[in-house]
């Protein structure tokens, strides 16, 4: 049995894009943001395990970081209170629209 060898190219190219991940529809200092005011639990069930967790004061800060869609050192960071409900969000400049952020470039940061 024998395949016509016009098929396997778009056969090939479908396998392929099929493959491919579609990029986030937000950045993720915008998905944090709207986490604001709930628990931290909701977010870890968002993005999972975060990378770094301790306590700080009466409340806990926890820390993921994101290397995939070009977003190589990007770090998000959320503060909660006593309850576990998230506070405050920061993150690196890499992680939301241009200009956004605290700037805190490291190695390998884009210029």
């Amino acid at each position: 049995m024998s395949i016509r060898s016009g098929l396997l190219l778009p056969l090939a190219a479908g396998l392929l894009l099929a493959g491919c991940a579609t990029p986030p529809r937000h950045f993720p200092s915008q998905t944090a943001a709207h986490y604001v005011g709930k628990p931290l639990g909701k977010l870890e069930m968002h993005w999972s395990t975060p990378w770094s967790l301790h306590s700080e004061g009466q409340g806990q800060v926890a820390a993921w970081l994101f290397s995939q869609y070009n977003l190589a050192g990007c770090t998000v960071t959320v503060h909660t209170d006593a309850d576990g409900i998230i506070r405050k969000v920061a993150w690196t400049q890499w992680c939301g629209p241009k200009g956004t952020g605290s700037p805190t470039p490291k190695d390998g940061f884009p210029p």
